[in-house]
Formats: structure tokens, C-alpha cells, sequence
């Protein structure tokens, strides 16, 4: 009896010893492996380091090579879409930078020089390596004629005034009321109110803009516009909206108003349902009213008359 407790409790001892070593074993292990992983995260944050210093220098020995290989200096300037701008007047921009690497063009501050040019409504620069640049441009699109004290010069929709190009043709009318002495913002607002009437006429069928030879923008709120047919040119007071309505009521009466009144100088259709009629009394043919005058055409000879529609 006394054996067999011996054996058992001898037994139980085993089982406990044994089951002490294992509580044991996973501490050790579990330390190993945090040694193990602290160390590999210390190699990867070096090789990393490594790696972007290394990056670092090729890429400044690349900038450094493209600096000042001669290879790399600027040789030419490839320009598109200019149909009207002088290429010499583009080219004259990056004289500054013949001689130096592309690399060092200001891209940015080219292209807003190219745009302070008149013709130039928008312009980008751009790197051809090894050696070259490109410049896109865009245009500015005249839609009138206007006097400058050069001669005949151009107009686009915002009122920018262009030098009437070489070896160009253009069919427009003539605008009156655009100076280069006048604001940029005068000359803007002033065009809108000429958009807004060629707009409105070019709907007509037939287009009636193609009809009209001058137009005079002084007064904001009157649109004065030249009409030339067989007898002579009228000048036609469209006011600020409306244009297509009035010039068909302009259309729909003239030949019953020239058999009323001799020699027409002018028709004012601001005002609905009657029209404001300045004709010569004595019959002779005379040029349509200043574009100096007031609304009211202010020659002695001439007598306004009104008629009904």
C-alpha cells in the first residue's frame, strides 16, 4: 500500500514538473521571436534610409547633368497656332535663354509674357529634351473693324484692339465707340452690346448682320446701325435688346415710309408702336447722320417726323 502511494505521488510529480518546463517554453520563444523581429525592422529602416538617400543622389546627379551639359542648352523654339502673331515676336521672348540648359527656363513666366502680345488670348510652354521648347498658342478672333490713329485696325469680343496682320483678308463692319484711350472694361461692355446685336441678326433668315456696315457703341444704350440699300445708307437706332423685332419692323415698313419721306437720314425704333423719322424735307441725297450726334439727328435741315405702325 505504502508502495503505491510512493509510485503515485511519484507520478504526480513528474506531471507537475513537466508541466512547469512547458508553462516555460513559450515565454523563452516568444522573446526570441520579438528579437528576432525588432532586429529585422532595424535592417529595413536602414536599407530603406540606403535606399532614398541613394534616390535622392541620382536624382540631384541627373538635375545636376541636365544643368550644365551643353547637350541640354536651348537650340530652337517650336512654335503652333500662331497664324497671325509674328514668329519673331514669340521668339524674341526666350532670347534670354539662348545659351542655357531648358532646365532652367521659366515656363510659367514665358507663357505670361507671350500673353501680354495683342494677338494672344492664352499661351503654354513646354521642355523637348534634349534641347528644344514648344509653344502653343492661341489666337484672339477679330469679329469688327475700328479706327486707330495706325489706320484700320481690329477688334475681338472683348474689346482688345489688333494690329491689322500682312497678307489677311477679313469681311466685317466697322465699329464706332472703341478707343485704345478707353478702359479695358469700357471696351468689353461696349462689344458684349455689339455681340448681343450681331447675335440676335445673325438668327434672321436670311442672316440681316450680313446687311449692316457700321455700327456706332457709344451710347450703352443704343445700338446704332448702318443699313445700305439702293437708295442710299440709313442709320437705324436699335436700342439695347430687341434687335431682330425691330429691324423686321424696319424691313417691313421702309419702302412704304420712302414714299412718305424723301431722302431717309435715320428711323429710331426704340419706342414700340411708332418710330422716329429724320428725312431731308428738301429731297437731295445727304449721308447718313453724324455718329457725333445725339440720338436726335441735329442738322437744320433735318426734321424728325413721327409714324404709326
Amino acid at each position: 500500500m505504502s508502495e503505491r502511494r510512493f509510485e503515485t505521488a511519484r507520478y504526480y510529480g513528474d506531471v507537475e514538473e513537466s508541466a512547469s518546463l512547458r508553462r516555460q517554453r513559450p515565454v523563452k520563444v516568444r522573446k526570441d521571436r520579438f528579437r528576432r523581429g525588432l532586429a529585422g525592422r532595424v535592417w529595413r529602416g536602414v536599407l530603406a534610409v540606403l535606399l532614398v538617400s541613394v534616390s535622392i543622389w541620382a536624382v540631384w546627379s541627373a538635375v545636376e547633368f541636365g544643368l550644365t551639359n551643353p547637350r541640354f542648352h536651348l537650340a530652337s523654339v517650336d512654335i503652333h497656332g500662331a497664324e497671325f502673331v509674328a514668329p519673331s515676336q514669340l521668339e524674341e521672348k526666350f532670347l534670354a535663354d539662348k545659351g542655357k540648359s531648358i532646365l532652367r527656363v521659366p515656363l510659367r513666366q514665358r507663357g505670361r509674357e507671350i500673353e501680354q502680345l495683342p494677338w494672344v488670348r492664352s499661351a503654354a510652354v513646354g521642355r523637348i529634351f534634349p534641347n528644344r521648347l514648344w509653344v502653343e498658342v492661341q489666337e484672339r478672333v477679330p469679329v469688327a473693324f475700328v479706327s486707330s490713329p495706325a489706320g484700320m485696325a481690329l477688334v475681338d469680343e472683348e474689346g482688345v484692339i489688333l494690329d491689322y496682320p500682312q497678307k489677311a483678308s477679313f469681311t466685317f463692319p466697322v465699329v464706332r465707340g472703341i478707343s485704345g484711350r478707353d478702359s479695358p472694361e469700357t471696351r468689353r461692355s461696349r462689344m458684349q452690346l455689339f455681340q448681343a446685336l450681331m447675335e440676335e441678326l445673325s438668327s434672321g433668315d436670311p442672316p440681316y448682320s450680313e446687311k449692316i456696315s457700321e455700327v456706332d457703341l457709344r451710347d450703352p444704350r443704343d445700338a446704332r446701325v448702318v443699313v445700305a440699300d439702293s437708295a442710299g445708307a440709313v442709320l437705324l437706332h436699335l436700342g439695347e435688346e430687341d434687335f431682330l423685332a425691330r429691324y423686321r419692323v424696319y424691313l417691313g415698313h421702309i419702302q412704304e415710309w420712302k414714299q412718305k419721306f424723301s431722302s431717309i437720314q435715320s428711323i429710331d425704333l426704340r419706342y414700340g408702336g411708332q418710330v422716329v423719322i429724320n428725312a431731308d424735307p428738301a429731297g437731295e441725297s445727304a449721308p447718313p447722320a453724324d455718329f457725333g450726334s445725339s440720338t436726335e439727328d441735329s442738322r437744320p435741315n433735318a426734321a424728325p417726323s413721327e409714324a404709326s405702325l
